[in-house]
């Protein structure tokens, strides 16, 4: 999940030198320039559509207007650099109804089927209009955080009404917002910046813009509001906490204090090797952060945690695996080398395919972003 309010995502460039192992990739698609399956026409509030990742392994790429295959990377068209908040990106995964999930900002949910489904993605008219930040689990349900940025966002926040969840109905495939600013007893205009679930805790941060002053306030509490007799939302769970409480409370998680499984999985790197690790596991309600220390700058890194599996992805493609299928035993393989300024940015596994998120970074901006789809080796 996104860190707090002034935050910058740290761009990282790859650690390992770059190796391709032969990685299916080749199927035939149309060619990059046409949109095919998951697009959203703008008329209907959701739209779930096949996917075109249904066709098989390769690249794909994002636009405003939806998820489209190219038969190669040279053939994806060039994108203006936006800032990270208003680029349609990868934000965030989970597993949703036991359904493996990307966040895809500006576009909406992405699905990507089960053994009785196919990949769709789901839209509404909310996302256009807001950065995507992060999929949550919470006493009502999946949810998402939504808000705008206003340093970068063409819209204005201020006049915003301060839209902060949207849940999102599995059975179909729609959203509806769930929570404003005003319903955690803020203005109207502030937005959600961060949100995270630490231990028991939730912590938000909440900025508000006016007349040219920012504010910030900071809130935890055990459980999300819920309205009382009066449709009103229970305020008395939530209590307001001093910028230090709330930085020290968020800070990532140290090293040593990580699952076993990760550190057994990467017990190979050596010790001087610093990382941030963004780890998911589908028993805890949102991502957490874990910090190795070392020489150099950190390499970025997402992993996946299960009592069956544990993966583990670098941003250079370097990607980690270990679960029942492996005896135990990890298993390194690469994906194919991305140019320079490409990274890796995070995944899931859906059945026997690895679907990798990548994007095309400059600083706090991102240019070209999509997919690639590939089959796990037999071994894996």
């Amino acid at each position: 999940m996104l860190g707090y309010c002034g935050y910058i995502m740290k761009r990282t460039f790859p650690l390992f030198a770059a190796f391709i192992i032969l990685l299916s990739a080749g199927c035939a698609h149309k060619n990059a320039g046409t949109t095919t399956g998951m697009t959203g026409n703008g008329t209907n509030p959701t739209t779930q559509a096949t996917a075109p990742i249904a066709q098989g392994a390769g690249w794909y790429y994002f636009s405003t207007e939806g998820i489209h295959p190219a038969k190669n990377p040279s053939e994806i068209p060039s994108r203006a650099f936006l800032p990270w908040t208003e680029a349609v990106r990868v934000s965030d995964i989970a597993i949703v109804n036991n359904v493996p999930s990307l966040l895809i900002n500006k576009l909406g949910l992405m699905t990507c089927g089960s053994d009785n489904g196919v990949p769709a993605l789901h839209t509404d008219p909310l996302f256009s209009a807001s950065t995507a930040a992060g999929i949550y689990q919470t006493e009502t349900g999946t949810e998402i955080r939504l808000y705008r940025n206003s340093f970068f966002s063409e819209s204005d926040a201020s006049a915003g009404t301060g839209i902060c969840m949207a849940n999102y109905d599995f059975n179909t495939g729609k959203f509806s917002v769930s929570m404003t600013s005003s319903d955690f007893g803020l203005d109207a205009s502030s937005q959600c910046v961060s949100l995270d679930r630490i231990g028991s805790m939730w912590y938000a941060a909440f900025k508000l813009e006016k007349a040219g002053k920012v504010d910030f306030t900071y809130l935890e509490f055990d459980a999300f509001p819920k309205k009382n007799d009066s449709s009103a939302f229970d305020l008395s769970g939530i209590r307001k906490i001093s910028s230090e409480s709330f930085q020290k409370s968020v800070a990532p998680f140290s090293w040593k204090d990580a699952p076993q499984q990760l550190i057994s999985i990467l017990s190979g790197l050596p010790e001087t090797t610093a990382f941030n690790l963004k780890v998911y596991s589908p028993s805890a309600r949102s991502t957490q952060t874990y910090v190795r220390p070392g020489d150099g700058t950190p390499v970025d890194g997402y992993a996946y945690v299960t009592d069956k599996l544990t993966a583990v992805l670098f941003s250079d493609g370097t990607f980690y695996y270990a679960g029942d299928k492996t005896g135990g035993k990890t298993q390194i393989s690469k994906l194919p080398a991305l140019s320079a300024g490409y990274v890796y940015t995070n995944f899931v596994i859906s059945g026997k395919s690895l679907l990798t998120s990548w994007e095309e970074q400059r600083f706090f901006e991102t240019g070209r972003a999509g997919l690639l789809v590939t089959t796990l080796p037999d071994e894996l």
